[in-house]
């Protein structure tokens, strides 16, 4: 794993100290796969002062152990730059540009990205499903508002968790539902570099095409 150290202000006792900040996790290396995207610890940072355990969302990008995909958290246009700087710098990447690139903004995002190209999914296929099954989880449920949705892997199925402020709600896809909307959608390459509900409500209605 590529870190650096970097100073932070606690938000609970105001005081300053230097954590060690994740910059890069590469699931090609052996040693960087206990690195464990999903329970948020690669952004949390606890003072030494008072104790108190914080989230900062921060610039982190994943490889996968295949080295065919990467995704980047970032938090502004900038650090965009440093993705090709990071990927170049890797020798199973060179400078290929078919390796597909994935940009999203959430601790969150980042690790929805990770656990559906682990699966050797379509994250296009995906965001399509996640569409659908928001359309029937308001009708079964009007009086909700939902405001997000991520995707996670449920044993042999997947499931959608939809957060929602008045309770989240849990959505099981089985993997023919899965494959069923595969059939439906022939995505053509290269995939662009922001895949989300937006994107998926564009490539739906015919204002985007990949």
């Amino acid at each position: 794993m590529r870190s650096e150290r970097r100073p932070m202000t606690c938000r609970h006792c105001g005081k300053e100290f230097t954590a060690r900040v994740i910059l890069q996790v590469d699931y090609g290396r052996p040693e960087d796969r206990e690195a464990n995207l999903t329970d948020g610890s690669l952004f949390a940072y606890r003072c030494p002062h008072c104790g108190e355990e914080m989230h900062f969302n921060h610039y982190l990008l994943w490889v996968d152990e295949g080295h065919t995909v990467a995704v980047c958290n970032i938090t502004c246009e900038e650090e965009k730059k440093a993705v090709d700087e990071a990927l170049s710098a890797l020798v199973a990447f060179g400078k290929d540009s078919r390796i597909r690139r994935r940009f999203v903004s959430s601790p969150a995002r980042l690790c929805e990205k990770a656990q559906i190209f682990s699966q050797g999914l379509d994250d296009r296929t995906v965001e399509v499903i996640k569409l659908y099954m928001a359309e029937e989880v308001r009708r079964a449920h009007p009086q909700k508002t939902v405001t997000d949705a991520l995707f996670f892997p449920d044993n042999e199925d997947f499931g959608i968790l939809f957060l929602c402020p008045d309770g989240n709600l849990s959505v099981k896809v089985t993997r023919e539902q899965f494959d069923a909307v595969c059939s439906r959608f022939a995505f053509s390459e290269p995939s662009p570099e922001v895949v989300d509900g937006a994107w998926a409500i564009a490539y739906l209605t015919g204002g985007k095409s990949c």
